[in-house]
């Protein structure tokens, strides 16, 4: 058998859907197989001009591909990944066929049960390709989460002068990454009259949601607004390195989608998590799926209070009493942050587990 490019080499496809998850997600993984799993990527992204924002330096065995409809397609990967469902171009399957690529669909994260029955299945198309679908979660019966091998020595290094910021002891530190829908009006009001002092960290595309909530003209990179107990401080966009400081250096974090999600869940600190607004309120249950993984291990007391609140800021109905009982267990909702790290710490994570399932077709398929 014979093929236009090594197995080593991998066509990773991606479509910036949410502005930042999913190029966020894509570029982590494939960092992370070129790094620690020595694959040579071919990452293929629609919205170039965002892409480049996130890869910095770059990687030696990462290429960005720009994706449009007419790129040249005329080299297939052996092994191709396709990410969250964004279809893979007709012209780009046809010669699969004959090289007998692998096509791999890399699935949105979810909590709920009914992924470890479809993760790694074979789904046959219509022009004789099969597709599988992996799916990351929370299980062993799953793909796992994206998580680097070297991130406990990363983390043990960071300090909040890499990202030009003092400490300030005397509050609490929060960072605020959220979506349109999230209920910030009612957690400006419940900050600004916090029973403990809090610093939040705004980052440069939540400005202007806060802006409007604070009745500011603009909030530019720098400012520093002081409102009663709470200031806001609003701050550049960030690298994903420096968010991973970020997130690990705060005392509390509010994140959203997929990438921000995981990486909150990897710093060990409070967080509350925003998923992604859907029809029907889906977004609700996928919630709870997450909370029956994240809350098993907690008291009743901790459980009903991160529940409630995380609840309130998901359907917009957040109030004081949400923030000011999250204050009240803040040792406990430590603790049990970081047991929650220690306990997925335990699982393979996402890259090596695709690399596992790849070789394992590659070696079984006749």
């Amino acid at each position: 058998m014979s093929t236009d490019l090594p197995r080593s080499h991998w066509d990773i496809f991606c479509k910036v859907v949410d502005n930042f998850g999913d190029i966020g997600v894509c570029w982590r993984l494939a960092q992370q197989l070129a790094e620690e799993h020595g694959r040579h990527i071919r990452l293929w992204v629609d919205d170039l001009a965002l892409a480049k924002r996130f890869i910095g330096a770059g990687h030696a065995r990462i290429t960005l591909k720009h994706w449009t409809d007419h790129a040249d397609f005329s080299r297939v990967a052996e092994v191709v990944v396709e990410t969250f469902g964004c279809g893979l171009p007709e012209t780009y399957q046809q010669q699969m066929r004959p090289q007998q690529s692998l096509w791999v669909n890399v699935d949105y994260l979810s909590a709920e049960s009914w992924v470890e029955g479809f993760h790694a299945q074979p789904s046959p198309q219509a022009n004789g390709l099969i597709r599988y679908f992996f799916y990351p979660g929370f299980t062993a019966s799953t793909g796992g989460l994206l998580r680097e091998s070297d991130l406990p020595e990363r983390q043990a290094q960071y300090r909040w002068q890499d990202l030009w910021l003092e400490p300030a002891p005397d509050k609490l530190t929060l960072s605020l990454f959220c979506y349109t829908h999230a209920p910030l009006a009612g957690l400006v009001d419940s900050l600004q009259h916090s029973t403990q002092a809090v610093r939040v960290m705004v980052p440069e595309p939540v400005a202007p949601m806060l802006a409007n909530v604070l009745d500011e003209a603009g909030l530019e990179v720098g400012e520093h607004i002081q409102r009663q107990q709470a200031e806001f401080v609003i701050i550049p966009f960030l690298s994903q390195a420096d968010y991973d400081c970020l997130l690990y250096l705060c005392d509390f974090n509010f994140v959203r989608g997929e990438d921000s999600w995981i990486r909150a869940i990897w710093a060990g600190k409070p967080m509350i998590w925003l998923p992604y607004q859907q029809s029907e309120e889906t977004h609700l249950v996928k919630l709870k799926a997450f909370m029956q993984h994240y809350l098993a291990q907690a008291e009743a007391p901790l459980s009903a209070f991160i529940q409630h609140a995380m609840q309130a800021w998901a359907q917009g109905s957040w109030q004081a009493i949400d923030w000011e009982s999250l204050l009240s267990v803040l040792p406990q909702f430590r603790q049990h942050a970081q047991a929650f790290k220690l306990h997925q710490s335990q699982q393979v994570d996402l890259a090596t587990n695709l690399v596992i399932f790849i070789e394992k077709y590659c070696t079984h398929r006749v």
